[in-house]
């Protein structure tokens, strides 16, 4: 007994020397203190937080060469190596990070709707409880700033720019034609289904220089990871209906869907603008395989393929007779992605997408056959050279194949073909110097074989955050796009057509409270196509002499806090524009133009009933329209467009799977809104040209969709 007593004596002051005392004060670069901060050696479980006054203290018995920390969520991590036992006392001094959840983003000419984007203004539900949309990406983007109504068009027409100057991207991979095909006076919609995608982001301007081939703007559709449950989806429409089922794994996941759309029946009970002859009738079907091989690993495989079949009347002369249009399409669109990381600090995407459409029309005496290929292969490297500094670098090739057969049992018969195979290399740094200022220069350059031409493209934008939730943005860039398939086919004796972006932005708001953004923007167009009509109405003397304007102001505002249950949106577009392009003899308004847009979109959750009500208004002033029998271009105006939309969705549950009751009505008041004017080809006695006016092909559109879930 006496010998344990004895050892344990001789071990007290051993024990008192091996037990060390680490305390001290954390303080921010101004002093002040800072509460909260996890102060522990690394390692271990020995650690403590800093009180209200920023002052720590805790023991450890560990020695030898230990590395203490401190780290706080907006501050850079401190560390130091220290020699134990020893008491020690510190002063540490954190230093704020530049990449802080209230760090300043780059969102100039940027609308992301991403689900977990920081700048997000719409989410992807909203592409099905918009009441105008009726389901379709593109009709719910329309509802955004920056872009023209266009019932009679169906595709995106941002801040000036025609429908080709908008790209469209599937994970980063081009998506060629990312609608179905469009006829003249009735509206197209997108190829692709909203539940396929997790985000939506919208560049009406100064966009990445990892894209290019866009005079305007970029469309950017980020589709699901691995899905998590197995699903059987059934949608019993209106106008059709869909089967899909989902079977998930531990690692991955298979959907195949498949559906069908005849308007027939629709065309029976409303009455449309459009004399049909055979209304349009539609079978699709899609797979969609992920693979998660490991934590940081994912690939995705995508295709889908679509047949469509159409033929209706149009109005050619003032004797009141027909001439047939028909159309007959096939696509088939494949998307093949990787994405991995090498380290923390490097990750990297890879892919390939195809699209190959063959095309069959037919006008009167004449039958256009026209087949198209585009395959792209694209990769992108990002680096995280340090905590504010990221590098992206990356290429594309893109091989396209043209062939159009033209013949005519009145006229000459003509076959107009190319093939290309367009490079792009890019290089893009964003730096971040506070969480307060970043900027995001950028390169890009591209070679076409088939014009022989090669561009090179800076690209800048920056961001200045003026308060907690207000921020500047500001971007600039030069953009170039290829000559299109209708005039390389003829000739390609062409150059890029050019756009120059200036953007300034102002955000202000909480994205998941209330938000508002105003951007000011111009474009300088220039190398735009230019042609004159030749013989059997084929362009002739096709040239880079077009050139053109766009500047003008979007304003949107969204409130999703001030009333329980209600979500809205309004937003304000004016623009002024010029441009002289394609058989324009000056500089004029393209015909597609409202100077004044404004849209409101409003949904209100009935809980008690688990219903959603939603309200769409859209109003346009009138757009410009050509007058063969005046002496100005384009200096007529339509009157102004308006379109009042209603929708509800009532949500049950069948098991633990929710399905959906969906109704909604486009142009609820039956407005008969003019869009256009378009002369016929012949003349009167007295040489005047009568103008068709050119409507929505339905005054009055009505859905219902039961959308069943197993």
């Amino acid at each position: 007994m006496k010998t344990i007593t004895t050892l344990f004596i001789f071990l007290i002051p051993y024990a008192a020397f091996s037990q060390s005392t680490i305390s001290g004060k954390v303080v921010d670069k101004g002093g002040k203190a800072i509460p909260g901060v996890n102060i522990f050696l690394e390692n271990t479980y020995d650690g403590a937080s800093s009180d209200d006054e920023g002052r720590f203290s805790f023991n450890t018995s560990e020695s030898g060469s230990q590395n203490l920390q401190a780290t706080f969520i907006g501050f850079k991590t401190w560390s130091e190596t220290i020699g134990l036992p020893n008491n020690l006392e510190f002063e540490i001094v954190l230093l704020e990070s530049v990449n802080t959840i209230d760090a300043v983003t780059i969102t100039a000419g940027s609308f992301t709707a991403e689900d977990e984007g920081r700048a997000s203004v719409m989410k992807p539900l909203d592409v099905y409880t918009t009441p105008s949309a009726v389901g379709d990406v593109m009709g719910a983007i329309r509802t955004m700033p920056g872009t023209q109504a266009s019932p009679d068009d169906g595709r995106l027409l941002v801040r000036g720019g025609d429908v080709y100057e908008t790209s469209t991207y599937i994970d980063g991979l081009v998506a060629a034609k990312p609608y179905y095909s469009k006829t003249p006076d009735v509206a197209t919609r997108g190829r692709f289904s909203p539940s396929l995608f997790s985000g939506v982001r919208f560049n009406t301007g100064g966009y990445s220089a990892e894209y290019g081939q866009a005079l305007s703007s970029v469309l950017i559709l980020n589709s699901t990871d691995v899905a998590e449950q197995d699903n059987t989806g059934i949608s019993l429409m209106s106008l059709g209906g869909e089967i899909n089922r989902t079977q998930s794994w531990t690692n991955s996941s298979l959907m195949l869907s498949g559906g069908f759309y005849d308007f027939k029946l629709y065309d029976k009970i409303f009455n449309s603008s459009i004399n049909w002859v055979k209304p349009v009738n539609s079978v699709n079907g899609t797979a969609v395989y992920r693979l998660k091989p490991r934590q940081s690993g994912l690939f995705k495989a995508y295709v889908t393929t679509d047949y469509s079949d159409l033929s209706y009347n149009i109005p050619t002369g003032n004797d009141g007779t027909d001439i047939l249009l028909s159309n007959k399409g096939t696509t088939v669109y494949s998307n093949f992605s990787y994405r991995d990381c090498l380290g923390e600090k490097t990750c990297y995407r890879v892919g390939v997408s195809s699209t190959f459409q063959d095309n069959q029309t037919g006008l009167g005496a004449d039958d256009i056959n026209t087949r198209e290929w585009n395959i792209e292969t694209r990769f992108a490297v990002v680096h995280d050279i340090s905590e504010g500094v990221k590098l992206t670098w990356g290429g594309n090739e893109t091989s396209r194949s043209y062939r159009q057969n033209y013949r005519s049992t009145n006229g000459p018969n003509y076959l107009g073909e190319f093939n290309d195979h367009l490079g792009g290399v890019f290089v893009e740094s964003e730096i971040k110097f506070s969480k307060n200022l970043a900027i995001r220069p950028g390169l890009r350059s591209e070679y076409s074989p088939v014009i022989d031409g090669w561009n090179l493209a800076p690209r800048f934008a920056i961001a200045l955050k003026t308060g907690e939730e207000a921020q500047l943005s500001a971007a600039w860039g030069m953009y170039h796009q290829t000559p299109q398939a209708d005039y390389l086919k003829l000739t390609t004796n062409l150059n890029f057509e050019k756009a120059m972006h200036y953007i300034l932005g102002y955000q202000f708001g909480n994205v998941s409270e209330r938000l508002f953004r105003a951007e000011a923007y111009y474009k300088n167009y220039d190398g735009l196509v230019t042609y004159s009509s030749g013989e059997n109405g084929l362009p002739e003397n096709l040239e880079n002499n077009g050139n053109g304007y766009a500047g003008g102001l979007d304003v949107f505002w969204r409130d999703q806090k001030s009333v329980r249950g209600l979500d809205y949106w309004i937003t304000y577009s004016y623009i002024d524009t010029k441009r002289k392009y394609k058989y324009y003899p000056e500089q004029a308004t393209p015909e597609f133009i409202s100077n004044h847009t404004l849209s409101f979109v409003g949904k209100y959750w009935l809980s008690k009933i688990s219903t959603q009500v939603g309200v769409s208004y859209t109003v346009a002033s009138g757009r410009p329209y050509n007058d063969p029998n005046s002496t100005v271009f384009n200096g007529e105006q339509t009157k102004a467009y308006s379109d009042l939309s209603l929708n509800f969705s009532h949500v049950f549950y069948i098991g633990s799977q929710y399905s959906v009751l969906y109704c909604s009505v486009n142009n609820l008041l039956g407005n008969d809104n003019i869009l256009s004017y378009r002369p016929t080809e012949i003349a009167d006695a007295q040489g005047n040209y009568a103008q068709v006016p050119v409507k929505r092909d339905l005054k009055r559109m009505v859905f219902v969709g039961l959308f069943l879930n197993f």
